[in-house]
């Protein structure tokens, strides 16, 4: 499990997905997400307003472990990702190239 960057757990939630640390600041409905591999992050303050983007809700498997980011209110663009685990049924030990797939809404034809 990631580190905490942040002392205030009732406001941040952090979830490390295989390729990607996310960050929820849960008060202010806003999330990032930073790659996994790289330098870590000391401080939420390092990440200026506009790193962030805005979430409706989030909703987390606590026995399976996926989650789900919804983007709007009806729930038509989402995003999906699971956490990374230790070890692993997803991933080797580098995170692999894009895991999270955005889902848009599809509307049939008649």
């Amino acid at each position: 499990m990631a580190s905490a960057l942040i002392n205030d757990s009732e406001r941040f939630e952090q979830i490390e997905s295989c390729n990607s640390l996310w960050i929820f600041d849960t008060e202010e409905k806003r999330f990032l997400r930073i790659p996994r591999t790289g330098p870590r992050p000391t401080s939420i303050s390092m990440f200026p307003d506009k790193t962030w983007e805005p979430y409706k809700t989030l909703s987390i498997d606590p026995v399976g472990g996926e989650f789900i980011v919804r983007l709007n209110d009806s729930g038509s663009r989402m995003l999906r990702s699971q956490r990374h685990g230790d070890p692993c049924p997803l991933c080797s030990e580098e995170p692999k190239s894009q895991m999270t797939t955005e889902f848009r809404e599809i509307k049939g034809e008649g």
